[in-house]
């Protein structure tokens, strides 16, 4: 069984696919994912697929990771996830959502 990353937002770092490629140093993942996860106007390429997930204090950070409103808001309120929080259902979280 996987071991659990949830981060701020709900979701689990574990099974996403850009830290499993960067945890299984896997270059199919990682193409698989860019040509998903991109398009025309937002292109990603297979090296931005890697992540070592949303809390760890280290990099490489998924682009979407790294710049996430949700993260950097959850983790100045010092809580574990947004349920956490005395104003879960916020502006942020709903615009994500």
């Amino acid at each position: 069984m996987t071991e659990s990353m949830m981060t701020y937002c709900g979701l689990d770092c574990a099974v996403c696919p850009a830290h499993l490629a960067l945890k299984n140093n896997d270059e199919e993942l990682r193409e698989k994912q860019a040509k998903e996860w991109g398009s025309p106007e937002y292109p990603i390429t297979a090296a931005e697929i890697n992540c070592v997930g949303c809390k760890v204090d280290a990099e490489p950070k998924f682009k979407f990771c790294a710049g996430c409103t949700i993260k950097s808001c959850a983790s100045e309120r010092g809580v574990e996830t947004c349920a956490h929080c005395e104003d879960y259902g916020c502006d942020i979280l709903e615009k994500w959502l």
